[in-house]
C-alpha cells in the first residue's frame, strides 16, 4: 500500500485542524460581575433577570464577554473586587469606573387626577406625604431640613405601604424609586385598583450608578458595549418587557 509523501500529511493534518478552529471558534471570555441583592424591579437573584442585571449582562455580551454574576450586599461587592473573587462590581468609585448604565430616580409620586403641582420641595409642606423608610437621610440636605416642617409627614417599611396609602387617598404624595413604585402598584392589582394615572415629579437628584473594574480594559470594552445597548434601543425595550414608565418615551432608568 502507497502512503502520501510526508510533507503532504503534514499539510493535510494543519488543514484539518485550522478547519476544526474556524469551526468552533474560542469561547468569549469569561467576566465576572457582583451586582446588589434582589430589588425588584432593578434585580431578581433568584431568578436572574431584572432591569439592571439585563443592562449590565447584555452589555458585557455585547462587548465579547460571558458575564457570570455574583449578588451581594454593595459593601461585600466592593470586598470581593478588593480581593479580586469579581472583575467588576456595582460602584461608583474605586478601580476604573465605567459610564453610568443605569438612574434610580426618587420622584413624589401624585394622582393626576388630584391635580397636586410640585415645583419644588416648599410645596410639600401643605400636603400628606409618605416616603420609603430612611427617605430623610437619603435624600439630600435641603429634604432633610424640610422633613420636620410636614405637618403630616411619615416613613413606612415594607415600600408597598406607599402605594396602598397613595392609591387608597390616604397620602396625597409617596416618595418612592418611580421604577420600584410601578413594580409594586403590578405585584399589588389584585389587591387595588392601580388603574389611576400616576405624575410624578423630579424633586431631587437622581442617582447614577457604574461598574467598578480591576482591568481598565475590560471597563472599556463595557463601555462600547454599554453605547451599542443604548443605541439598539435596550433601554426603551427593557421599559417595555417590564412595563415601566417613560418620559416622552425615555425610561426613567436610563442615563
Amino acid at each position: 500500500m502507497a502512503f502520501p509523501p510526508i510533507h503532504l500529511a503534514r499539510h493535510a493534518l494543519l488543514a484539518l485542524l485550522l478547519g476544526a478552529l474556524s469551526a468552533h471558534p474560542a469561547a468569549h471570555p469569561t467576566l465576572r460581575v457582583a451586582l446588589g441583592e434582589t430589588k425588584l424591579p432593578y434585580v431578581d437573584a433568584e431568578q436572574g433577570k431584572g432591569v439592571e442585571y439585563d443592562i449590565v449582562t447584555q452589555a458585557l455580551s455585547l462587548a465579547g464577554y460571558q458575564p457570570q454574576v455574583r449578588f451581594a450586599p454593595n459593601l461585600r461587592a466592593h470586598n470581593w473586587l478588593a480581593s479580586g473573587q469579581v472583575d467588576a462590581a456595582i460602584a461608583n468609585g474605586g478601580g476604573h469606573v465605567s459610564d453610568p448604565y443605569i438612574v434610580y430616580q426618587n420622584m413624589a409620586i401624585t394622582l393626576c387626577r388630584r391635580h397636586i403641582h410640585l415645583r419644588r420641595l416648599d410645596d410639600l409642606t401643605r400636603l400628606r406625604v409618605a416616603a420609603f423608610q430612611g427617605a430623610h437621610l437619603y435624600l439630600g440636605a435641603d429634604f432633610a431640613a424640610l422633613a420636620p416642617q410636614i405637618p403630616s409627614y411619615r416613613e413606612e417599611s415594607p415600600q408597598a405601604t406607599l402605594n396602598r396609602l397613595l392609591l387608597s387617598g390616604r397620602a396625597d404624595v409617596a416618595i418612592s424609586d418611580v421604577n420600584i413604585f410601578q413594580q409594586l402598584s403590578n405585584e399589588l392589582r389584585h389587591e387595588l385598583d392601580i388603574s389611576p394615572t400616576l405624575c410624578p415629579y423630579a424633586l431631587f437628584t437622581p442617582t447614577h450608578y457604574r461598574l467598578a473594574f480591576r482591568n481598565a480594559q475590560d471597563r472599556d470594552r463595557f463601555n462600547r458595549g454599554l453605547r451599542r445597548f443604548a443605541a439598539d434601543g435596550g433601554y426603551e425595550k427593557l421599559a417595555e418587557r417590564y412595563q415601566l414608565p417613560t418620559r416622552r418615551g425615555r425610561p426613567w432608568f436610563k442615563p
